[in-house]
Order: structure tokens, then sequence, then C-alpha cells
């Protein structure tokens, strides 16, 4: 589990790939410990899902982590995609104009 009480995780893996769902207000002090843990789910599997459904904030470093980990996926041939964005986060990706490259991977919904 996560020592940082601000945000939570929880990878689920099946048949059809892992889903990793995230919960809570990350920033700079969590986005470190989440580049590992969707590392981490990268290079274990052939299809990561990240659910951002009960994650209400999120700042810069959180989008260059899923950034970076998204292009490391494609050099392995992983799709990685991120579903679920509501609200505040969803219009964070689509200002910083990610959203769009962040989903598209994502062969699950």
């Amino acid at each position: 589990m996560n020592p940082d009480p601000s945000w939570n995780y929880q990878s689920r893996t099946s048949d059809g790939g892992t889903i990793v769902m995230l919960s809570g207000e990350i920033d700079m002090t969590g986005s470190g410990r989440l580049q590992e843990v969707l590392q981490q789910a990268v290079q274990a599997d052939g299809t990561v899902t990240v659910d951002l459904a009960a994650v209400r904030f999120i700042d810069s470093t959180v989008i260059g982590a899923l950034v970076t980990v998204r292009n490391a996926a494609q050099v392995s041939g992983t799709h990685f995609g991120v579903v679920n964005a509501a609200a505040q986060v969803r219009r964070v990706l689509q200002m910083t104009g990610v959203l769009d490259s962040l989903t598209a991977s994502s062969t699950t919904t």
C-alpha cells in the first residue's frame, strides 16, 4: 500500500490486463511513487489501464509521470491509457493537451 495518506491505489490483474485504480489528491509528493507503481504494472503486463474516477486533484508532476510511463509503455509495446478522468482532473488533462494521447492508447474502458 501507499504510505502517502492523500492518495491511494489498488491494482487488479485479469485476462484483460492490469487496472490501476487511483484515488485522492496526487501532487509532487506522490508523483514519484505513482510513476514507480505504473512502471511496475507496465513491466508486468501487456495492457495497463489507469482508472482516475476517484482522483480529485493532480498537478503537473503527475501529468509528467503519466506521460513518462505512457512513453515507456509505447517503447515496450505495452498498451497504456487512462480512463474515467472526471471534472477537474479531466479539465487539467485537456488544458495541458495530453488527454487525447493518454486515452488513445487504452484498450479497456
